[in-house]
């Protein structure tokens, strides 16, 4: 199963993620993120599991919703 990880800056960030993604019918949710997993040091992220997403399709979604994060970490 494919699992997505958008490291996000702040809790109030996610949460606008989180909200946009959804709002398109991707089923995100707010994680804990170990700042070592990220080149940011992000504590955050939003985590998308299976469904078929792509990388490209969610940047271009959080881009429509203005929402900043610092990278995408993909696991298959």
């Amino acid at each position: 199963m494919t699992r997505i990880r958008i490291a996000i800056g702040s809790v109030t960030y996610g949460e606008k993620g989180m909200a946009a993604l959804r709002a398109r019918g991707v089923p995100a949710r707010l994680v804990r993120l170990d700042p070592r997993q990220s080149r940011g040091g992000c504590a955050y992220a939003l985590e998308i599991l299976g469904g078929g997403y792509t990388v490209p399709g969610i940047r271009q979604m959080l881009h429509e919703a203005h929402v900043r994060y610092t990278e995408i970490l993909e696991d298959a």
